[in-house]
This record gives structure tokens, sequence and C-alpha cells, in this order.
């Protein structure tokens, strides 16, 4: 590994992301977490502790997402969990040797993480994917539970997910138009930062995806913020984003102004200012289709491979398969202990969609699980009481979700101890047992994660950015082209050409021709947005967005 690509790594492992909410989802996450538990000490059943936790987990899903889009999404994500828990029941009943108990325990975690990885990703349901299903599943696999408590298990397990819901959809309700804040604010300092240095078609990208987001989020809105005079100001302020994208030439003032105005939308300010305020009614975007939808297209590529805009994601789902698989067998043969974890740990680093961006994340979880498991090991040597454990492991999780999307490693200092914490309440291991099977099982898996990116097959990579990059030149080359399309279209070469960009060596990337393409097809965009964006696109707002 070469100096620079370690330097690239070790940048990005330390890497602080800055404008991510942080507040409302810790204190979801700590409310989602800590009720069920107290309703289940005081009925005295903390046997069914398991089912309570995954269901509150429901509640670290779309920590930044419109109310429209949390109430629909969080619903399947709080389904998916009770069929993760009851797979893992199942698994825990089935009546076999030993042996057979354990491949079938690494299977379902294995089967279950990429399933979910895939299905996550396919939507874009961010953070933290298909992990927590994996989890969900080889924990409850692992219990001593009899065929009587599974349908209790069960109930308190969509219970707890639909109070997690609740929360969530309450707080999103509550929040308003603070997710298209942000989405709008970054689209200005995007075409800010692309207006700095025009001749870098990579931030003309970045800039066309922040606006497209932020087109996305506007629509997204209740009944009761729609066409309201600030959702008429942050769509008239995106359009103001997208003209002058694609504009000539701005001088410095306007790409401070843009910036400046960026900062006062996320103080909640309005962005009305001299320069960008409108007198003309700005066109309220479209409902855009369901995100869930997208699915289909993954199905269809499982069929017939290389025919669905998703076939990529299909050895994507095969290589976090293998990896769990693999890291679950062999902490079986080491004999680690909790041999699920190895699994859910190969899953976790395989959430990145490429082999270089799994790098920072193995670094980042072994860091951050060597200082959680020391935490682990002392609350654990404590022996708390039970009340006790409770509070911590809300409290643990609201330090979770305040600090995970800050920095991967910091938050699973302390996942770390939560992992721990539920374990000791479900099994009678020591403190040091549980430990040090985490330590092992979660070098393991992140070691066998990146391995097996390495070593697995990148064509279907390649393959994606090639195909896009023949969708955008065809389109390019149509007398009248959709504008629409097209911009969808270089959306997805871009995302492609980032994934690729972290598999494949720069020699075998068509780099030179997406630029060249991709410069024709901004010019023709831009000339279209020149002459019909201003007053509002026609197109734009009658159009359902992706």
């Amino acid at each position: 590994m070469s100096s620079s690509i370690l330097t690239r790594h070790l940048r990005e492992t330390i890497h602080i992301n800055r404008h991510v909410p942080l507040a409302w989802p810790a204190l979801r996450a700590f409310l989602s977490v800590l009720t069920p538990l107290l309703v289940l000490l005081g009925l005295d059943r903390l046997d069914l502790v398991a089912g309570a936790v995954f269901g509150a987990l429901t509640s670290v899903y779309c920590r930044s997402e419109p109310y429209r889009n949390q109430t629909r999404s969080l619903a399947a994500v709080a389904a998916g969990m009770v069929v993760a828990v009851g797979l893992g029941d199942a698994i825990a009943l089935a009546d076999v040797a030993p042996w057979q108990h354990r491949l079938l325990v690494v299977t379902g975690t294995a089967v279950v993480g990429a399933l979910a990885t895939a299905a996550t990703t396919a939507v874009k349901l961010g953070a933290p994917g298909g992990l927590i299903f994996s989890f969900a599943t080889g924990a409850c696999a692992n219990l001593p539970i009899t065929p009587a408590e599974v349908a209790p298990q069960l109930a308190v397990c969509a219970v707890s997910g639909a109070f997690a819901w609740l929360v969530c959809t309450a707080g999103a309700a509550a929040a308003g138009l603070r997710p298209q804040r942000r989405a709008v604010a970054a689209a200005l300092e995007a075409t800010a930062a692309y207006l700095a240095n025009r001749s870098d078609v990579l931030a003309r990208h970045r800039s066309a995806v922040a606006v497209e987001t932020a087109w996305t989020r506007l629509a997204l809105v209740g009944g009761r913020q729609r066409d309201t005079a600030a959702h008429r100001a942050l769509i008239q302020t995106t359009e103001i984003c997208e003209v002058l994208g694609s504009s000539g030439r701005a001088a410095s003032e306007t790409i401070r102004s843009l910036r400046e105005t960026a900062a006062r939308i996320r103080r909640g300010e309005s962005p009305a200012a001299p320069g960008y305020a409108r007198e003309e009614s700005a066109a309220v975007p479209a409902l855009p289709p369901s995100r869930w939808c997208t699915i289909r297209g993954v199905l269809l590529a499982a069929v017939r491979p290389g025919r669905g805009s998703g076939s990529w994601l299909v050895p994507f789902a095969l290589r976090v398969g293998i990896a769990a698989l693999l890291a679950g067998v062999l902490a079986d043969l080491l004999d680690t202990g909790h041999i699920y974890w190895a699994g859910v740990s190969a899953v976790s680093v395989l959430q990145a969609t490429s082999t270089s961006r799994s790098v920072p994340r193995m670094l980042q979880r072994v860091a951050g699980t060597v200082g959680g498991v020391l935490i682990g090991l002392v609350l654990l040597s404590l022996h708390p009481a039970v009340w006790v454990i409770i509070l911590l492991l809300a409290g643990f999780q609201w330090a979770v979700e305040a600090t995970m999307p800050v920095n991967y490693a910091l938050g699973l200092l302390f996942a770390t101890p939560v992992a721990l914490l539920v374990s000791g309440m479900m099994t009678q291991a020591s403190p040091t047992q549980l430990a040090s099977s985490r330590l092992w099982a979660t070098l393991l898996g992140a070691a066998v994660a990146v391995l097996v990116a390495w070593l697995a097959p990148h064509g279907a990579w390649l393959a994606r950015l090639r195909n896009s990059l023949a969708l955008v030149k065809e389109l390019t080359e149509l007398p009248r082209p959709d504008p629409e399309r097209l911009r969808n279209a270089l959306v997805e070469l871009h995302d492609a050409y980032e994934t690729a960009a972290g598999e494949l060596p720069d020699s075998q990337l068509p780099t030179e021709e997406l630029l060249v393409v991709s410069r024709r097809a901004y010019k023709l965009l831009d000339r279209g947005a020149v002459t019909g964006s201003a007053g509002g696109d026609s197109a734009r707002s009658g159009s359902g967005r992706s």
C-alpha cells in the first residue's frame, strides 16, 4: 500500500463530519430505548429484552429525512426488524446438532445482512444500512428461547418498533422545514464551491446532486408547510442555485453571498435577501415516486443479471454475505465465542459500497471497538443493578446517535458497551468472556471484510459505469434531450464513477471520456436552464423526482 493511499485512508478515518443533525436523533433514540425497557422492568419480563431493544433501534434510521419519508420508511424498518428477530428465533429453536446450529447462526446472520444491505442501499436509506437487521438475527439466534416465548418476543418487538415510529414521526412533524433548510443550505454551499472553481467538472456534479437533493426534499413536505411563504422562499433559493450553476460567470461577491445565505438558512433565518427575493410565485415540486419502487429494479437484476438498473447491487450483496459467512465460520473454528459478532462486524464494514471506503471504516471500527470494550468491561465488572443497566443502555444509545454521524469510531466507542450490556442481560457469560469475544470477533470480521472486498471480482462496478456513460452519451446525441432524464442519468453516472474509483485502478477507469461527456451534457442542461428555469421549470414541477 503506497504512502499516499495510507495517508488518504488515515485522513478519512479521522474525518469529522459537520452540519449533521445531532440533538433530536439522539433524544429520540434515548426515548425509544428507555421506555420499553422500563415497561418490561415494571412487568418483570426482562426475558423479552432482545425484542424490545431491536424494535427500539428502528429509531436509528432516517435521522434527517423529511416527515413524509420517515412515516413510510420507518414503518418498513420496524416491520423488517420483526422479521429479522423472528428468523433469529426460528434458528434458536432449530432441533439440530450444536455444530449445525452454529452454522445456521452464521448463515442467517450473513443472509439477512446481505439482503438488508442491498435493500437499504437501493433505496438510499442511509446508515446503519443492513447492520441492525443482521445483528438482530444473530443475537436472537443465540437466545435460550422456548416455543412459547416466540410470540411474546415478536409482539414486544412490534410494539417497541411502533413506539419508536411514533416518537420519530412526531419529531419529524414538529421539525417542520428543518430537513428542507439543511438541503437548500447544502445546495447553496455546493453551488458556491463550483462557481469558485468552474473548471472542476466533479464540483459541477456535486453541485447538481445537491440541487437535486434539495428539490426532492422540497417536494416532501407536510400539508401545513407546503406552499407557505417559507417553503416558497426555499424553492426560489434553489432555483437561484440552478440558474447560477448554469451561468457563464459569477463574481466573488455572488459566491460570498451564497455562502452567507446558506449560513442564515442553517440558523433558521429567512433566505430572502437583495438579489434573491423574487416577485413571481415559485412552482412547488411534484411528489417523487415511492423510493421503495426501486427494489423492483434490484429484484429484476437478481433474476436477469445486467438488465436491471441495480444490477451492481447483486454482487455487492453477495460480497457482504460471503464476508459475513466466512467471518462467522472462522470465528467458530477459532472459538472466539459469540460467533455472530464476527459476521455482524463484516456486514458493518461492508456498508461502504467500495473497497477504498471499507478500509477507513475498518480502521474506525477497530479503534472504536477497542475503546468501547474497555468501557463495557469496566461496567460489567461492577455488576450494576438491572435498572442501572437500562439507564446505561439508553444513555449510551443517546451518545451513539450524537457521535456516530460525526465519526464512526466515536459512535462505536459507545455502541460497543450497548452490545456488551445487552448480551450481559441475555447470557450468563462473564464480563471477561464477553469483552474478549467482542474484541476478537470484531477484529476478525473487519479483517475478513476488507480481504473479501479486495479479492472479490470488480466487473459489475465497471459495467455499471460503462452502462451509465453510454446512456448519458445517447441522451446528449438526441435532437431534443429530455432534461429530467439527462439530469438523473448524470447523477447515476457520477455515483457509478465514485464507487468504481474505489474498486479499480485509475488505468481501467474511463475518466477522460467521462469528463468530456459530462461537460457536453451539462452544457446542454445549462442552455435549457438559462432560458427556462428562472421563471419556474414546468417540467420540474410537473414530473416526479427520484
